[in-house]
């Protein structure tokens, strides 16, 4: 299970070398595998290529990839996806992509990308990534994609329905840091846990009735550490000139290597 890659192939080649990553393993990855790092399209190439020995949760920068393909959301200054969105291999790939789920569970593991905020069950959680993948996947993607960005709602409630359902679950799932008791999300603070916005924690330091090992990303600041032996980080900043990281699930044993020149 290796963590956010965004678009940094060269040290993901290195790290699935210090692994020992064989023709009989599968790759696991928490999303972000696009964006900020110099080679998206080796990345979705590599792991299209490995098929049913490669899983994946989709990021926030996997979503605005799609965004850019489907929804017309341009290019920002600050994306490196140009040569992807220039491949003539552009469309296979972010069909491939779009079919990707927000949420994997089993064998008392989960994945997702950001986490899982403490007023929903796993049963929750699973239901409403599954509402959302089914819009991903069908033939309404695009009218998604449109109206995916936006802060709002940032307070889930049962009866949302819609675009802004579907959006606060992507927003949960793929960029949540900080909630509040009531489960609001910050979006603003992306550093570490010192000088929090007053009201605010990390989803994962309020208790929660998640009975598995849950894997997740998305927030490189703080370079794994959660406090919490079954809440594993595994985004370290590769894509910000630190490692990346992967555990090996058969033993829990941590491997990282360097990022590689091109990923700061």
């Amino acid at each position: 299970m290796v963590g956010d890659i965004q678009g940094c192939f060269e040290s993901l080649e290195a790290l699935l070398v210090e692994v020992g990553f064989g023709d009989a393993d599968r790759l696991w990855c928490v999303g972000d595998l696009v964006n900020r790092g110099p080679d998206s399209l080796g990345v979705l190439r590599f792991a299209h290529g490995l098929g049913e020995r490669f899983a994946c949760v989709l990021g926030n920068h996997d979503l605005h990839f799609l965004a850019m393909v489907y929804g017309g959301h341009p290019h920002r200054a600050t994306d490196t996806m140009q040569a992807l969105l220039d491949a003539p291999d552009c469309a296979e790939l972010a069909d491939w992509l779009r079919h990707q789920p927000l949420f994997i569970d089993g064998g008392g593991r989960v994945v997702v990308h950001a986490g899982i905020p403490h007023i929903w069950t796993m049963e929750m959680a699973r239901d409403n990534a599954r509402e959302v993948e089914a819009v991903l996947r069908g033939p309404g993607h695009a009218r998604f994609f449109e109206a995916m960005y936006g802060n709002e709602p940032a307070l889930w409630r049962d009866d949302l329905e819609g675009v802004d359902r579907h959006r606060a679950t992507v927003n949960y799932l793929t960029r949540m840091r900080l909630v509040d008791i009531e489960g609001r999300l910050e979006f603003g603070h992306k550093g570490t846990l010192d000088d929090l916005p007053e009201g605010y924690a990390p989803w994962f330091a309020y208790p929660t009735e998640i009975d598995a090992t849950l894997y997740f990303g998305h927030w490189a600041a703080l370079d794994g550490a959660t406090g919490r032996s079954r809440i594993v980080g595994l985004d370290t900043g590769c894509v910000w000139g630190r490692t990346m990281t992967a555990v090996r699930l058969e033993d829990e044993a941590m491997f990282n290597v360097a990022a590689a020149e091109g990923c700061a």
